[in-house]
């Protein structure tokens, strides 16, 4: 009788209901669930998105050929001292802050070369 209260006690139900979840998560794995260093693939990198006038300023830096595309195209604005503040931002937002010196003919110059550095990096 003492035996049938207990079991049917929310609170003693609610403490074997966690006894046993906390049993269950410090078990250690399997030997069969682990697989030895050598025997793993390494892990794949992330295919690098195509860079675009939509990408961040920070993105197209983050590769050396991006930066170079950006050098070219808009000379002294990588090392202008606020690049930290405007570097997440896309190039089509920085344009109406840039006192017309990121003119529609300067982004199409940025997006055929971007264009043609994706391209050269699928060719690879």
């Amino acid at each position: 009788m003492i035996v049938n209260r207990l079991a049917s006690s929310p609170a003693h139900l609610v403490t074997a209901s966690l006894l046993l979840l906390t049993g269950c998560a410090n078990r250690p794995a399997s030997q069969s669930q682990s697989v030895p260093a050598e025997l793993r693939a390494p892990p794949r990198p992330a295919p690098p998105s195509p860079l675009t006038l939509a990408s961040s300023i920070e993105a197209i830096c983050a590769t050396p050929a991006g930066k170079a595309v950006l050098d070219r195209d808009l000379p002294g604005l990588t090392a202008r001292p606020e690049f930290d503040m405007f570097k997440a931002m896309t190039l089509k937002q920085l344009q109406p802050m840039s006192r017309g010196h990121i003119t529609d003919t300067v982004l199409a110059k940025v997006a055929g070369d971007l264009k043609a550095l994706n391209a050269e990096a699928d060719a690879k």
